[in-house]
């Protein structure tokens, strides 16, 4: 197992350590909530790291149509946001909508949004727009 040294690879590695490094410092003070956090956070992201690192670099290089089908499928899901943004705040003018009540749905229903239009435009092919 052949592991990459590029400079992109040891950002990722230190950024790696100073996260254990965190979460064990916040244990000793008795942050276990936070350290527990980083340290498991730490632990998900070096097998992440020793994933990546074992693969060449032109393994991640997408082609033209990846690249066009995630830019038409962000750009429309990202209409479908603003669009529910709208509705809230049409409904808003009769209602006592707050923010901290809708922002996760709306978190949802964007990447939700995405991953569906993006698996959609995938398996239609490309188009050109009209």
């Amino acid at each position: 197992m052949k592991i990459r040294k590029d400079k992109h690879t040891l950002r990722g590695l230190a950024t790696i350590l100073g996260m254990l490094l965190l979460g064990l410092v916040l244990w000793q003070f008795q942050f276990y909530g936070a350290g527990a956090s980083l340290i498991f956070m730490g632990l998900m992201l070096t097998v992440i790291f020793l994933y990546t690192a074992t693969k060449p670099r032109e393994y991640f290089i997408r082609d033209e149509r990846t690249v066009r089908t995630n830019e038409k499928a962000g750009y429309h899901a990202f209409l479908i946001l603003v669009m529910c943004l709208g509705i809230l705040t049409m409904a808003n003018w009769s209602t006592e909508i707050l923010y901290k009540d809708v922002s996760g749905p709306l978190a949802i229903i964007a990447l939700g949004s995405w991953n569906i239009l993006r698996w959609y435009y995938d398996k239609k092919g490309y188009e050109t727009d009209p």
